[in-house]
């Protein structure tokens, strides 16, 4: 049974099997772990059930919540070789879509809370 996980550090020195395809866009170490970083719930991998990596998508969210314009954005999708035709990138595709509505969500209602905050902290100064 295949395993959809976050990414992690450890993955970077795995996933030869799936970047050597020359099929598969690569960036430098420092691009994936900014991705890992800055947005790691975009950053997903497919694993075999012996541990081998089948395949990973990195995404992250752009836009502007004040303008209400936030969306996902697929930086990289890829699937070795040996695991193709199995449906496997239209799931993972799925997963960032979902991951996408949660984060836009969620990002609308803090930035929503934070305008409450703000104009109720700007009340309490003006009343002082």
């Amino acid at each position: 049974m295949t395993t959809l996980r976050a990414f992690t550090c450890d993955d970077l020195f795995r996933f030869n099997n799936i970047n050597l395809d020359p099929l598969t866009e690569t960036y430098g170490i420092p691009f994936y772990l900014q991705y890992l970083a800055h947005w790691p719930e975009y950053f997903i991998v497919a694993e075999a059930p012996g541990g081998e990596l089948m395949g990973y998508i990195m995404g992250k969210a752009e836009g502007s919540v004040a303008r209400e314009e936030w969306h996902g954005h697929v930086t990289a999708l890829s699937v070795a070789p040996e695991f193709r035709r199995l449906g496997l990138a239209a799931k993972l595709m799925e997963l960032l879509e979902e991951i996408s509505e949660k984060y836009e969500k969620s990002s609308f209602q803090r930035y929503g809370e934070e305008i409450n905050y703000t104009s109720a902290s700007s009340c309490e100064t003006r009343r002082h």
